[in-house]
């Protein structure tokens, strides 16, 4: 009798767990499919010299967090990834319009910093040379 009785709970427990799974819905909404997440671009592509917290080494790696450069005109840090500066390099070979958009909108809107988003159009305008193809994005192996 034990038998049947154990049998019958493990179902209902199996049927209750999977319904719940079928039918929660995310309360926080992800990027759109094929979009590219600003901070996970961040963390694949600059986070293991400027930090997860944006505030960089001190005496290596510049803080993000905070610093007028970075929350100035978008033009300026653009420049500065594709062309490298002071000791970093150029990533206009390595990385997309998308992909240095979505990296510098997560440093203009992340750790207190407010300033505006980064379009792909703003890097492709200044920069000069091809872009890598989107197929070929590849997040860089820094860390």
């Amino acid at each position: 009798m034990r038998l049947p009785i154990a049998s019958a709970i493990a179902l209902a427990t199996i049927a209750i767990a999977a319904s719940a799974q079928t039918t929660h819905a995310p309360t926080v909404a992800g990027p759109a499919p094929g979009a590219l997440s600003p901070a996970h671009t961040f963390t694949d592509n600059c986070a293991a010299c400027h930090q997860e917290d944006g505030k960089g080494i001190p005496g290596a790696f510049p803080a993000l967090a905070g610093d007028k450069f970075v929350l100035g005109t978008a033009a300026a840090p653009i420049g500065v990834v594709l062309e490298g500066r002071a000791g970093m390099p150029t990533f206009k070979a390595d990385l997309t319009d998308e992909q240095i958009a979505a990296a510098l909108t997560h440093v203009r809107t992340s750790w207190g910093n407010a300033a505006s988003p980064v379009a792909p159009a703003q890097v492709a305008a200044l920069r000069t040379g091809g872009a890598p193809k989107p197929a070929n994005q590849k997040p860089m192996d820094a860390h």
